[in-house]
């Protein structure tokens, strides 16, 4: 045990996260309430003293005893009832969020379930790192609570239950604050190398929740899970349907639904309607349509003149687009059959977006039918036009998923693993 602990300090005081955890010091008082030792006894840092971001090469410079989160104390941490005020905060100001708690018994109940979760000294202290270091990740993990306790109630979880599934949702992401803040950003473009490391953060967040004994089995186990899909294409484990806890399958739709409407897009609810029924075999059924309902609820967008334009050019384009990737899939055909492994999941990836897309409505043989049938219509030429740039973006996953899942295709020399690199490189140079 205390092997694995010295691993798992090791494994959590990386330079990102470190930097992060000692800048909060620049803008609050941090100290360290008990001496701060490396691996072999050193004393890095002093009891009592006040840790800041001059202190970040000694400390990056040192494999530490404990995770850095044992350590430290911060004067303004995060409390439970912070917690409940910000979630409360959300739902008066988010109209999604406020119909989550429409009703005065879901309102109490989601509220109650985040003011009382576990909060040992080291997760406060590391939420207080997200909080005021990285917001864009606090303020998700929020946002995930909300919609997990949503769905959480409608499959009659039990008040400890849910009390669980609020902690799970707030410490999902605990390990993106080991990522470079750099590779979050919207226009960064992952390499192969970089999406192993981000598919990489939900192991990196159950190990930290684990060395928590507050929390339960199901907590660790669901933030495992909370990017894995009902089809198997989800990471890390590639868990299918029943295998994926029912914490875990309320996760991983909670977190893709809050990512979808706080991106800066027109339409959010929109596009992920959109979302949801292009991927219904990717979330539990059942849940997808408490949220859709949901969306069905809210307010219908404007109309926007000029986007409305671009969406018909879009739909021009689109014969002419399908004609391509007709051409491309031939092509896969031939290449699978060069490099079996690699070519089998590309191909079942592949064949498994063309049915959600058929599904749509959005086949490539279906394309005459649609044109035919919307006319001018707007909002039935927006939401083509979404479908058609969601299916880009889902290309897009589907060949980073392939370079990280086959970390050797990118230098490979086998003829049938060459074919395949050269077809997925021209495909990504196409979906630009």
């Amino acid at each position: 045990m205390k092997e694995k602990y010295a691993l798992m300090a090791e494994e959590t005081n990386d330079e990102h996260y470190l930097k992060a955890a000692t800048e909060l010091g620049d803008t609050q008082n941090v100290v360290a309430h008990q001496p701060i030792l490396s691996s072999n006894g050193i004393k890095v840092v002093e009891r009592g003293v006040r840790v800041d971001s001059r202190l970040f090469e000694r400390l990056l410079n040192h494999r530490l005893q404990v995770p850095i989160d044992e350590s430290l104390t911060a004067e303004q941490a995060v409390t439970l009832d912070e917690l409940r005020d910000l979630a409360e905060k959300l739902i008066d100001e988010r109209p999604f969020y406020g119909q989550l708690a429409a009703q005065l018994s879901d309102r109490v109940t989601l509220l109650g379930a985040i003011g009382s979760i576990a909060l040992p000294k080291p997760i406060a202290f590391r939420l207080t790192v997200a909080r005021d270091r990285r917001g864009a990740i606090f303020g998700h993990s929020l946002q995930v609570a909300l919609i997990a306790l949503h769905l959480g109630i409608r499959q009659e979880f039990k008040v400890a239950e849910l009390r669980a599934l609020a902690a799970a949702a707030l410490l999902q992401d605990a390990g993106m604050l080991h990522i470079d803040p750099e590779m979050l950003q919207a226009e960064h473009r992952f390499d192969a190398a970089e999406r192993r490391q981000l598919h990489a953060h939900p192991l990196t967040s159950a190990m930290i929740v684990k060395q928590q004994p507050e929390y339960p089995q199901a907590v660790g186990r669901a933030i495992l899970e909370h990017h894995e899909r009902h089809d198997g294409s989800g990471y890390p484990r590639g868990l299918k349907g029943a295998e994926i806890s029912v914490m875990g399958r309320i996760l991983l739709l909670a977190e893709v639904v809050a990512g979808v409407l706080d991106k800066d897009i027109r339409a959010p609810e929109r596009r992920l309607s959109l979302i949801l029924r292009l991927n219904h075999v990717k979330f539990d059924a059942r849940m997808s349509k408490a949220i859709l309902r949901l969306l069905e609820q809210g307010a219908v967008d404007a109309s926007d003149v000029e986007q409305d334009r671009r969406n018909a050019e879009r739909l021009k384009r689109l014969d002419e687009d399908f004609g391509e990737w007709s051409q491309a899939r031939s092509e896969l055909v031939n290449y699978a059959a060069g490099a079996p492994t690699v070519g089998a999941f590309l191909t079942d990836r592949v064949v498994a977006l063309e049915r959600s897309l058929a599904d749509a409505g959005l086949h490539p043989d279906q394309l005459k039918s649609v044109c035919l049938d919307i006319g001018d219509q707007p909002d039935a030429l927006g939401e083509v036009a979404m479908l058609a740039r969601e299916a880009g973006w889902q290309l897009n996953g589907i060949i980073q998923d392939v370079f990280c899942r086959f970390p050797t295709l990118e230098s490979s020399e086998q003829p049938g693993e060459v074919a395949i690199r050269d077809w997925l490189l021209r495909l990504s140079g196409r979906l630009q």
